[in-house]
């Protein structure tokens, strides 16, 4: 059985943690606590791309990615905020590492807003993603990441995997966004954060929340920034009027200009046409909660690219609406 990325029972899981493999699992909290000790880390996410199509994984499944036979060795550790130039640190050169986020913690905002300027980020690929929980349970429960050495769960720690290759290989991280910027309103934010009030709006003073209400804002599109040719998104979270402020899945940079993304008729089409042709060397792979939702992808393939539903995506930096795929590449390609 192929077991690089596949939905499989608890049962099948146990099996391969039992056969010392190397493994990144996600599943319901519930699930990913009937696992056994083992080289693996896990995140509570209850959505997938699978073989079968996008759905969710179910109440007595797990997704699973194997990295055994692709790697020469590896480390399992978790961070707390204070200890993130260590996770960089603890990276292999020759290699990539693989990190949780439990979403709405404090090392997820941290993550989002700092990381970034760390000087040697992107030495090293490292992607990954924000943890979550079923849509109608944020609020009520909350987001976790596992160490599956000992089966410690934590709510503020990210959890990593360090991966080495083997001499001749390098990992590659490529992102697939749908969107870029529209030809609307210039927004300017003066300070990074998760949440916004009062901004800048074409260099004038305003609130953002109340400009979304006035100009009947379409809050599926996300707000792009161009990083030097790249588009970069940020999803809206919640617009409350009552208080005149809006928040946000990922960090607004003040060294950035924002705009709403342009309108896309068929997000669907539109994504399928930027999947890559060849996909054979992608190791891995997570998508967006987001995507899922307004792309809609339940019931509907991505190429035969399969990976989690997040509530965030790592590469290097914190990402929405953007599906993150790592390759492992040959020198002598």
């Amino acid at each position: 059985m192929k077991t690089e990325n596949i939905r499989m029972s608890i049962e099948a899981a146990n099996r391969l943690i039992k056969e010392n493999r190397t493994l990144l699992i996600c599943g319901e909290e519930e699930c990913l606590n009937q696992l056994d000790s083992g080289n693996w880390i896990g995140g509570t996410i209850p959505y997938c791309m699978s073989n079968e199509g996008g759905g969710i994984i179910g109440a007595e499944s797990v997704f699973v990615t194997d990295f055994t036979s692709g790697t020469v060795d590896f480390k399992i550790d978790s961070y707390e905020k204070e200890s993130l130039s260590q996770l960089l640190d603890d990276r292999f050169l020759d290699g990539f590492t693989y990190i949780l986020v439990p979403a709405f913690s404090e090392i997820h905002e941290h993550y989002g807003l700092h990381m970034g300027n760390e000087p040697n980020l992107f030495d090293v690929p490292t992607m990954g993603w924000v943890t979550g929980v079923y849509l109608d349970e944020i609020g009520r429960k909350t987001p976790k990441v596992i160490d599956g050495r000992t089966g410690t769960v934590f709510e503020n720690r990210i959890c990593a995997l360090h991966c080495q290759l083997p001499e001749g290989k390098y990992a590659e991280l490529d992102i697939i966004n749908i969107y870029k910027q529209g030809k609307g309103d210039v927004f300017t934010f003066t300070e990074d954060s998760f949440s916004c009030s009062d901004c800048l709006i074409n260099g004038a003073p305003g609130n953002l929340a109340e400009y979304y209400i006035e100009n009947d804002i379409n809050r599926t599109l996300p707000l792009v920034a161009d990083y030097s040719g790249v588009s970069i998104n940020v999803d809206v979270q919640d617009v409350d009027i009552e208080n005149k402020k809006m928040s946000f899945f990922g960090p607004l940079n003040t060294a950035h200009d924002y705009r709403v993304a342009e309108y896309i008729e068929n997000r669907y089409e539109v994504f399928c046409e930027k999947l890559p042709a060849d996909n054979s060397s992608i190791l891995c792979s997570c998508n967006c909660i987001s995507s899922y939702l307004n792309i809609g992808m339940e019931g509907k393939h991505s190429g035969g690219i399969v990976g989690p539903f997040t509530f965030g995506e790592i590469a290097y930096v914190l990402v929405n609406q953007t599906m993150v795929t790592l390759s492992i590449i040959s020198l002598n390609n």
